[in-house]
């Protein structure tokens, strides 16, 4: 097996808490104004913000509602994980209150709430056919995404070890992107809102899309009911016994949006009668790649999340572990990858930049795709992912986002990086050349090649020395440094304790 060392994710934050949604009517005008922090508790938090609505069709609201929905939907098992969705105050048309710099406006609200994450966009419409543009940014303090790959002193989790490693690091890459623009998704109004939704407590469903409207009748908690459009954050629904009411989509709601539909692979597949193993099965088939329309959801404790699917000619419970979710919109995938991966959930976030990658056309922005490859990679080299012939799935990952972006010298760096940990420095030498030649002048390949000289360098017993094997190929790096005219002003490595290095070797041996 590949001995990996010391490969870690410098994702600064760490976790507790639960997960939750809130709304806030955000200031996109006033750039001296500030909504009150909510989920002030929360430590990961994005913001969905209303999206731009040219032609006031009140789609804007709806679509923000509807992805903070399946947002929370994608997360709801990820403690210490919230969202937030931020609209314009009532009788406010967002396009009058900005008339542009709107990206600035969502971003902006996000740093006052504190957010990691924002998801806005614009919406159009001809008709029943919609055209959604989607853009996500990720808030940082500096130009960077926030987001790194390297090498440190052992094997550690990732994130929540980051303070306590970051003194031992010297060789890291940057996931240098920090806004995605996602390809636009067209769609019609029934395949984005015609769909199941379920209470969690008791809620009164409206004549009108209006608070103050009358009360048509009350439904219980734990009860499915279709929706079949959106107006403005209200969900229009079928009564069973005919007619329509609606629905408020925010806090007051108490819904739970399943996924649309969910589709698998698995054979011999259980369908059972209810929401648990300790119902009858009704059925084993094997799941065809064919989604299946979502007509219930349930979670249980000790049983997990079940879902009721439509199979045409009956429906039946299946396990959700044995079926993938179908969001609305590429961008869910996506941002739940980045909930996962902050999080420490190696193995999610694998899942999810999976779907993201799946669903994706030959037309998908090569841009947005590479990243998901590298976030996937990270995943998997955190989650020690190997296939059969010890090789890792993670530097497959990284070698799939040079194809993708082979202009971008960020992309090198990554994957030298991950050679380096697999004790592989003549291919890191030569990625790291490749990113230089791109660009001689980017600094993080230039910090990057003095870093490998000075542990090439480095005398005797150097810890990083051993674990990338660097001081072997010192003519090799050498001859790199000198050819792209880089200096040596890098601050010296610390010497580790005898102690530390038992441990490291230790480290070695077990992975």
């Amino acid at each position: 097996m590949i001995r990996w060392i010391i490969l870690m994710l410098f994702l600064m934050l760490c976790w507790n808490g639960a997960m939750a949604g809130a709304q806030v009517m955000a200031e996109f005008q006033d750039k001296r104004a500030k909504s009150p922090e909510v989920l002030a508790h929360v430590p990961l938090k994005a913001v969905v913000a209303e999206y731009l609505d040219p032609f006031d069709s009140g789609l804007g609201k709806s679509l923000g509602y509807l992805i903070w929905r399946e947002v929370l939907t994608a997360i709801s098992d990820q403690a210490g994980a919230g969202v937030i969705v931020a609209e314009a105050p009532p009788g406010e048309r967002l396009v009058d209150l900005l008339k542009q710099d709107y990206h600035i406006a969502a971003e902006r609200i996000a740093r006052h709430q504190k957010a990691r994450m924002v998801i806005w966009g614009v919406v159009s419409s001809d008709n029943d056919e919609l055209a959604i543009q989607t853009y996500l940014s990720l808030l940082t303090d500096d130009k960077q995404s926030g987001l790194k790959f390297g090498l440190g002193s052992k094997v550690i989790a990732g994130p929540s070890r980051w303070l306590e490693e970051q003194q031992h690091t010297r060789i890291e890459a940057d996931l240098a992107y920090k806004r995605f623009n996602f390809d636009a998704d067209l769609l019609t109004r029934n395949a984005l809102f015609d769909r199941t939704l379920v209470t969690s407590a008791r809620v009164d469903i409206k004549t009108r899309p209006d608070k103050n409207s009358r009360t048509l009748r009350k439904l219980a908690a734990n009860k499915a009911i279709r929706a079949v459009d959106m107006t403005g954050a209200w969900f229009k629904v079928a009564l069973p016994e005919g007619g329509f009411g609606y629905l408020n989509a925010g806090t007051f709601g108490k819904l739970r949006l399943p996924p649309r539909e969910v589709s698998g692979t698995s054979n011999r597949v259980n369908l059972r009668n209810g929401p648990g193993t300790d119902h009858a099965v009704v059925a084993t088939r094997n799941l065809g790649r064919e989604p299946m329309r979502v007509l219930d959801m349930r979670y249980r404790k000790g049983h997990g999340l079940w879902y009721r699917i439509d199979l045409g000619t009956r429906d039946s419970w299946v396990a959700a572990w044995l079926v993938k979710p179908r969001f609305s919109l590429p961008v869910i995938d996506f941002v739940a990858g980045l909930y996962r991966y902050y999080g420490e959930r190696h193995e999610q976030a694998i899942d999810a930049f999976s779907r993201y990658i799946d669903s994706s056309d030959p037309l998908t922005d090569n841009v947005n795709l590479a990243a998901a490859f590298q976030l996937r990679g990270a995943s998997r080299i955190l989650a020690k992912k190997t296939d059969s012939n010890g090789n890792t799935e993670g530097y497959r990952d990284f070698s799939r986002a040079i194809e993708l972006t082979p202009y971008n010298p960020n992309a090198f760096l990554l994957r030298s990086v991950a050679y380096l940990g697999m004790s592989q420095p003549k291919a890191a030498l030569a990625d790291l050349d490749k990113a230089l030649s791109l660009d001689r002048e980017y600094r993080p390949a230039r910090e990057l090649a003095t870093t490998f000289k000075s542990i090439a360098d480095k005398p005797g017993m150097s810890p990083l020395g051993i674990m990338t094997r660097l001081p072997q190929v010192k003519t090799e790096v050498d001859k790199l440094t000198t050819s792209h005219r880089i200096e040596q002003n890098v601050r010296p490595i610390p010497e580790r304790s005898p102690a530390w290095l038992d441990n490291h070797q230790r480290g070695i041996e077990r992975y």
